[in-house]
């Protein structure tokens, strides 16, 4: 039986951390990285060009940042999974990407928890997409 992958789209504007996302990733069977994108502007090309179920959108960038992004494809994509990225645990940082639509914020420091959560935010996208809309759109 063919496992499903998660296609992911990993968006930060450090090489070095998207090469270390990518290898601890690519380590997870049901993951892969579809495409990469520097900075929000990036990213909002790439969703509408690759269609990734799950963006994981780094909070601080240039030119556009990931609470942006998020607020511009969640106008557009209602159903997209995102999963913010922090360095430090900023209350108010956290609270901006939920609100913009972010599912969930996971720390740099604490990436422990990323796989099962993207594991959860693309079950939930797959198989419950009336159940997933709601609930986003309540956040």
């Amino acid at each position: 039986m063919t496992r499903h992958r998660c296609r992911v789209l990993l968006v930060d504007d450090h090489g070095l951390m998207r090469e270390a996302l990518r290898a601890l990733l690519g380590s997870y069977e049901d993951v892969e990285v579809i495409a990469e994108a520097r900075d929000g502007e990036e990213a909002i090309i790439s969703v509408a060009s690759c269609q990734p179920e799950i963006i994981l959108m780094d909070i601080n960038m240039p030119r556009m940042n990931g609470i942006e992004a998020t607020a511009i494809i969640k106008k557009s994509r209602k159903e997209a999974a995102i999963i913010g990225l922090c360095m430090i645990h900023d209350t108010y940082a956290i609270e901006a990407f939920l609100k913009a639509g972010a599912l969930a914020v996971v720390s740099k420091d604490r990436l422990d928890d990323l796989h099962s959560t993207i594991r959860r935010a693309c079950a939930q996208r797959r198989y419950l997409p009336s159940v997933w809309n709601r609930t986003t759109e309540q956040s």
